[in-house]
């Protein structure tokens, strides 16, 4: 009949028992182990509950098979724990089992493969990418500078009188009108009378409501939405105005302070005055201006850069 097995021994890697007598000729941190255990009168399964590792890793910990070990830095944890649990010092024991082990720590590699040609992208779809930010780019700026605004109200320009047609014009005629704007013969024909008048009279500029900006009229601004402003004078290097001027806001440009220039962000959140009398827009909503004269000629000059071409009486167009 067989000898019982001894329920203390445990089987090495080569599946030998090995008794407690045997493991502490080993020397090996198992042996250590098991024979501390031993002398505490403790089983696997007590110190498996006490440190709350698994049953299999302290009987390979114990056996020194250290292949079937987790990582490096669980099993030194578990030696640690295993340590402790039976008396012994638990640092010690981790650093004398990393002596012994042949497990090595995970050293984390980086891959400096070329990345795969088909997860690039390709040049047409590049190519399309790059267009559609141009495209999107090249909209911002049109936008900011006005180029989708309405276009501003037409400045009408009054025909000039030549001295026959003032001659051949009926006693109490009505005043002609064109596109909105009224030009009075009587007041046209001092223009193109006298000696020295061999051509047509010069062009007089007139708001689509009618009637003449008056040349010294204020100047008022303002603001359809926040927006900030600077008024200043280049030559004194000083400013009558600069901040936020709020929504529904007006400021009416000092009279007494002659060269003042606008500088603002937002040229088409500003409604202009000249004299009581609206002009267009400086720019678009988002378009800065600077250096921007606000003398009421130099206003009035900027609204009519670009008059309409009114045909006179006798049908050519001015």
């Amino acid at each position: 009949m067989p000898a019982p097995a001894n329920p203390d021994a445990t089987s090495t890697a080569s599946g030998a028992a090995v008794t407690p007598a045997e493991r502490v000729n080993n020397g090996r941190v198992g042996s250590m182990l098991a024979v501390a255990r031993e002398a505490a009168g403790l089983e696997l399964t007590d110190v498996a509950r006490t440190t709350r590792v698994p049953l299999r890793h302290l009987k390979a910990i114990e056996a020194d098979t250290h292949e079937s070990l987790p990582a490096l830095p669980y099993s030194v944890g578990f030696v640690k724990a295993y340590a402790q649990a039976v008396g012994l010092n638990g640092d010690a024991m981790a650093q004398r089992f990393r002596a012994e082990t042949s497990q090595q720590p995970h050293v984390p590699t980086m891959s400096l493969e070329p990345m795969d040609a088909r997860r690039l992208p390709s040049q047409s779809l590049a190519a399309i990418s790059i267009g559609a930010i141009v495209l999107v780019i090249a909209g911002l700026s049109a936008w900011g500078a006005g180029m989708f605004d309405k276009a501003p109200p037409a400045v009408a320009v009054a025909a000039p009188a030549s001295a026959a047609d003032t001659t051949a014009a009926a006693p109490g005629a009505a005043p002609a009108t064109v596109a909105g704007a009224t030009a009075v013969a009587g007041d046209a024909a001092p223009l193109a009378s006298g000696p020295a008048a061999t051509g047509p009279a010069p062009a007089l500029v007139v708001p689509a409501g009618g009637g003449a900006i008056a040349a010294g009229g204020p100047v008022v601004l303002t603001a359809r939405e926040d927006v900030w402003i600077k008024i200043y004078d280049r030559t004194t290097r000083t400013s009558a105005r600069i901040g936020v001027l709020k929504t529904g806001e007006s400021y009416t440009v000092p009279a007494d302070q002659p060269g003042l220039l606008l500088w603002t962000g937002k040229a088409g959140a500003i409604d202009i005055k000249v004299g009581g009398r609206a002009i267009p827009p400086l720019g678009g909503p988002v378009q800065t201006v600077r250096d921007v004269s606000l003398v009421p000629a130099d206003l009035m000059a900027r609204a009519a850069a670009a008059p309409v071409a009114v045909p006179t009486a006798s049908g050519a167009a001015q």
